[in-house]
């Protein structure tokens, strides 16, 4: 490892026990949050239209932007803090959300999770000042914790989301995070399938959620999966029941076909979309970059995206993939600066769906890719906060980038890897 280049083990442990704020692109001596769409050396120029935006449309009939403005990670008022508890920058949000949607974007995604419970609240304010029908909002039941699967707990949480977002009816809701497993509060361990039935079945909001459908509280009703393919197939065989409006899958051209090879789920996103589209149900794209990974390649990789398109960023090419696929509905992108924004309206104002050679060219990309012993890290920080004072996600980054740009440790007795 080149020591002028890259701190030691000791002065990388100290600045990583800082927290969850301490963001990997910090470590990596970069812009702030590694889930940016653009790489380093991407700056894309020209005029951005208004009114090119491509559109698909829900099972409502309504038009929804394939962009979708994903609300986890928002800007802070200093974006360099180490501040896990720094101040949104209110401002900001409302010009980007502006923006957005003078732009064409019309689906913001949100959760009472989000920024530490911030996000609603900040969305609230920013989307209000706007006309109710310029937008639709998607929040969630993110009752996670067995200390909310109470009906008393998790109608609470569903009620403050309407508050938060001073709105009267919600757009999108979805059953957050399905498949997972988790703990009750006898703290045993359960199934995914035991979490679901005891978030969502058990204490009867399913049926409240179907109910409120029904009123008109809420639009669409359908769930995020992350995890057991088998509560997403028992989730998909209550369709006659239940007709989910739409679901949210991780998807990119990596967890397209590799998934499982890279422990990502438990199956490929190219099963999960087929069942949906057998269904005909509504695709909604979430980590269409793996978590920012697909934003930065490594230079093989990125030398071939360059020579198919010098003027194309390598993200780019990762939201042409997911928009390339007629049921996505729309495709999520945590846009925290504006530079990620206006890359992202630079490629679906219009979107132009990748040709067979361009899709076999990110499938080769792809098979390389697994290949590299990255940590399969999305920096979604459900595994935060860390009961040592690590900042996980940050480590793991910094590793995949050492091992990208080739700065990894022979063995324990490098110098910088040495206690």
């Amino acid at each position: 490892m080149n020591t002028s280049n890259n701190i030691n083990r000791r002065k990388f442990l100290k600045v990583v026990g800082g927290g969850a704020a301490v963001t990997t692109a910090v470590l990596a001596g970069c812009k702030p949050e590694n889930i940016a769409s653009l790489s380093e050396n991407d700056t894309p120029q020209g005029e951005i239209p208004t009114d090119k935006m491509t559109y698909r449309t829900n099972l409502h009939g309504e038009k929804v932007s394939i962009l979708g403005y994903g609300c986890m990670r928002l800007p802070k008022v200093n974006n360099n803090t180490k501040d896990k508890d720094a101040e949104i920058d209110q401002e900001m949000v409302n010009r980007e959300v502006d923006y957005a949607i003078e732009h064409g974007v019309n689906y913001f995604d949100t959760s009472p999770a989000y920024c530490k419970g911030r996000s609603e609240k900040v969305m609230g304010i920013a989307l209000s000042r706007r006309k109710r029908n310029e937008y639709f909002i998607a929040t969630k039941l993110s009752n996670f914790a067995a200390e909310t699967w109470s009906r008393e707990e998790s109608l609470k949480m569903y009620y403050n989301s309407f508050k938060e977002l001073k709105v009267d009816y919600i757009d999108y809701m979805l059953l957050h995070a399905v498949g997972q497993e988790g703990q009750d509060l006898n703290k045993r361990n359960l199934t995914g399938m035991e979490v679901l039935k005891a978030r969502y079945f058990d204490n009867g909001m399913m049926d409240f959620l179907m109910e409120e459908r029904k009123a008109g509280r809420i639009r669409n009703l359908g769930f995020s999966y992350h995890g057991d393919v088998g509560v997403f197939d028992y989730l998909l065989s209550l369709n006659d029941t239940i007709h989910w409006d739409f679901v949210q899958i991780q998807m990119n051209y990596v967890d397209w076909k590799h998934a499982k090879q890279m422990n990502e789920r438990n199956t490929n996103a190219e099963y999960l979309y087929g069942e949906l589209d057998k269904r005909a149900i509504p695709v909604v794209i979430m980590e269409p970059l793996l978590g920012g990974r697909l934003a930065s390649l490594n230079q093989h990789a990125m030398t071939q995206l360059k020579q198919r398109n010098p003027e194309a960023s390598v993200a780019s090419w990762a939201f042409r993939f997911t928009g390339s696929y007629p049921r996505v509905l729309t495709v999520l992108s945590g846009m925290t600066y504006m530079e990620h924004l206006q890359d992202n309206l630079r490629t679906y104002a219009p979107l132009q769906p990748l040709n067979d050679e361009e899709l076999k060219m990110l499938e080769n990309i792809a098979t390389i890719y697994v290949n590299f012993p990255l940590v399969s890290c999305t920096s979604c920080q459900y595994c935060m906060p860390c009961p040592y004072g690590l900042n996980i996600p940050a480590v793991f980054s910094h590793y995949n980038k050492c091992l990208n740009e080739g700065h990894v440790a022979n063995s324990t007795q490098d110098e910088n890897y040495r206690q």
